[in-house]
């Protein structure tokens, strides 16, 4: 009786004790579980801080390339109107350049969605590659473990990684056949570039001659006007001279006038002799008329 009694009081001691470390440990606990807390919420906090920043970043690099793009493209179609408008027009070289715009614009968005799905096939990849290391760490760690089993899911990796790798393949060659197409057309404008930058030099050479015919026309001008005007005032000094509608009319009427004086002076003549005859005749009815009168009385 006295054993189970000094036993009963040494466990009644000892579950003091436990129930003391046992609290001391659970406030342990708390406080690290609270200090774990607070490092998880400041790590959560530089976590959205950095993402934050990589968003803004990443949103000014896109304004800017989506700047650099338009401008890119404006300047490209300027070109491209330029280069066709002396063959199109100007609404047909709008149009076709417009036209051309847009597929490059679809190509462009194509190789864009190309390369995310790359970018998320490689992510596949490597998580499939880490699956499978991870399972054959867990394969090495467990050698019980069913061996047909992991041949079925190797084969599936393995098809589903061979797969990945054609479309991959796949996506590579569209991806290089649309930089082939835009190095094409970037050499093509870089040609149509430096023609019209050769275009330009011929017009710059042009206008120039352009201008300078422009001085001596406007010179050439002014001295037929004075020309004009010293031909004007020798005319008005020279009278009849050099013209010669003017001196045929004048020797038209002079010849008229000379003709006239002629019909005039005969006229004359044959008046002078109409008045003799009359004067013959009234001087032979008055000595008829006397004659009568004298044998009357």
């Amino acid at each position: 009786m006295r054993l189970a009694q000094l036993l009963r009081l040494r466990q009644g001691a000892r579950r003091p004790r436990a129930e003391r470390g046992s609290a001391q440990l659970y406030g342990q606990l708390l406080r690290r579980l609270q200090e774990l807390r607070q490092q998880r919420e400041l790590v959560a906090a530089d976590c959205r801080g950095r993402l934050e920043v990589r968003e803004r970043a990443g949103e000014e690099r896109q304004s800017r390339a989506q700047a650099e793009w338009t401008v890119f493209q404006a300047r490209k179609k300027a070109v491209t109107v330029s280069s066709l408008c002396r063959q199109l027009g100007g609404d047909a070289a709008a149009k076709a350049a417009a036209h051309i715009q847009d597929r490059e614009w679809d190509k462009e968005q194509r190789v864009r969605e190309a390369r995310v799905e790359n970018i998320k096939l490689k992510h596949e990849i490597q998580n499939l590659e880490t699956t499978l290391k991870a399972q054959a760490e867990e394969a090495e760690g467990q050698p019980f473990v069913d061996l047909e089993q992991m041949k079925k899911e190797n084969q599936k990796h393995s098809k589903r990684v061979d797969d990945l790798s054609d479309e991959i393949l796949k996506l590579k060659k569209k991806v290089a056949n649309a930089v082939h197409i835009l190095s094409q057309f970037r050499e093509k404008l870089q040609f149509v570039e430096a023609d019209n930058a050769s275009r330009k030099a011929e017009l710059m050479d042009i206008e120039i001659d352009l201008a300078q015919k422009r001085d001596i026309l406007t010179k050439s001008k002014q001295a037929r006007d004075r020309l004009r005007k010293l031909n004007l005032k020798l005319q008005q000094q020279c009278g009849l001279l050099g013209n010669e509608i003017l001196l045929r009319d004048f020797e038209e009427k002079v010849d008229a006038e000379e003709l006239l004086s002629q019909q005039l002076e005969t006229l004359k003549r044959h008046h002078a002799g109409l008045i003799v005859t009359c004067r013959g005749i009234q001087k032979k009815i008055k000595k008829a008329n006397y004659s009568v009168l004298a044998e009357d009385n």
